[in-house]
């Protein structure tokens, strides 16, 4: 993911001017900075299209509402402090009664303990059945993981997160005649329409905006909102690239890593909550203070970190599913990522040192993807595509300089 947006906003929103299209081939536009790659390729073979809204700029919003997954979000850091204060208060209240107070206390903890286990243990035992009665398999991969919300809430959920980046960036979306959102409404198109096949696709309201802004970036919201940033088309040599930049984040959306995210640290926060109360009953504030800082950097660096590569590492596997579908070329994914490595080479990105990234770094993602690629190809060519061109763009990439690629890059303005 170029970069991950997951705001939430607690109202509802009203769209005036909202339009519903079939999704049909558009005639290619001239396009500043996106090269133009025919597709006609793909859409002969589409029977049933698919619809899509174009999003619109005006919109008004409504009362504000608070539903589970935003009181998951606020009660997260409502947890922790909850835990630090009462450790804390624990603390010093425990060190203002007399010795024999102490002992009379502590005598009654002692005579209390077989209740005390027994609650803890009922806690957690229940906390597990909850954990496991919450188990899905995610679409496509099969995998199984933790969803806390059910497929209303998951909804409004989603209505809110639209609402914000609407409202967050809406002077600068682009009307849907425009002919930068005529071509990429056409590379949505072409991957919609190839993978109708799948529930999740159908089951979406699929909206498209783009934004008018000088940002690499390019997001899909959980409810299936697509937000493509006009700064992202100076990196893309090719609508086959930009199909799987697309494709990547369509798979999260598909996937519901926004969801799992949200459930999977809600339920850290909650095992916490015990080791926070008693590093705080414990120590003074000084070391308390330290050790939560460092539990939550190890808890950053071999559980948070690693989890957010997988989920990339899925959208992209799921990604080249979908492009591959669509009879995307797609050996341009690994090109895209050999070229965003080759940014690093320059000193044009900063280097991603992959221990310490929520992503895998580009040169990973490349081989990754090129160990995916025989499968690609094949799905590909199951779906009745044409053929892929002789010339392999990984091999044609590869044999360029490094002086090549930043001549490459400077005639399209990314350096």
């Amino acid at each position: 993911m170029f970069s991950t947006l997951r705001g939430v906003c607690s109202a509802s929103a009203k769209f005036r001017n909202t339009r519903i299209v079939t999704l049909v081939s558009f005639p290619t536009r001239s396009v500043k900075n996106f090269p133009k790659v025919p597709v006609e390729r793909c859409e002969k073979r589409l029977n049933i299209p698919a619809q899509i809204q174009l999003s619109n700029r005006k919109f008004h919003t409504t009362n504000r509402r608070d539903i589970p997954p935003v009181l998951a979000l606020i009660l997260r850091p409502v947890l922790r402090i909850g835990a630090f204060i009462f450790g804390r208060t624990l603390r010093k209240w425990w060190g203002k009664i007399d010795p024999s107070e102490r002992e009379q206390y502590a005598a009654f903890l002692r005579k209390k303990k077989p209740y005390l286990y027994g609650f803890l243990g009922a806690f957690f035992s229940m906390l597990a059945i909850y954990y496991v009665l919450h188990i899905e398999n995610a679409p496509i991969t099969n995998r199984p993981r933790f969803i806390m919300f059910t497929k209303q809430q998951q909804a409004a959920f989603e209505k809110f997160q639209l609402e914000l980046h609407l409202e967050e960036h809406m002077d600068k979306i682009l009307p849907h005649n425009h002919p930068v959102y005529q071509q990429l409404l056409k590379v949505t198109t072409r991957l919609l329409n190839a993978n109708k096949d799948l529930p999740y696709i159908k089951e979406k309201n699929w909206t498209l905006s783009v934004i008018d802004l000088p940002e690499n970036n390019a997001f899909v919201l959980p409810g299936g909102n697509i937000f493509i940033f006009t700064g992202i088309l100076k990196m893309i040599e090719n609508e086959d690239q930009l199909s799987f930049i697309i494709a990547h984040e369509m798979a999260h959306s598909l996937l519901k890593h926004a969801m799992e995210q949200v459930s999977n640290g809600f339920i850290i926060d909650v095992l916490l909550l015990l080791p926070i109360v008693i590093i705080w009953a414990l120590f003074p504030d000084s070391i308390a203070l330290i050790l939560q800082l460092t539990g939550y950097q190890i808890l950053n660096i071999f559980h948070d970190l690693p989890y957010n590569r997988a989920l990339e590492s899925e959208a992209d596997e799921v990604g080249l599913t979908l492009s591959a579908k669509a009879c995307v070329d797609v050996r341009e994914a690994v090109v895209f990522w050999k070229m965003m490595r080759s940014l690093e080479e320059l000193n044009a990105e900063p280097t991603n040192v992959t221990w310490l990234s929520t992503h895998p770094n580009h040169k990973d993602r490349a081989e990754n993807l090129n160990g995916l690629m025989s499968k690609a190809i094949a799905l590909r060519g199951s779906y009745q595509c044409p053929g892929l061109s002789p010339v392999d763009p990984r091999k044609k990439f590869d044999a360029q300089s490094i002086k090549d690629v930043e001549a490459r890059l400077k005639l399209r303005g990314v350096l």
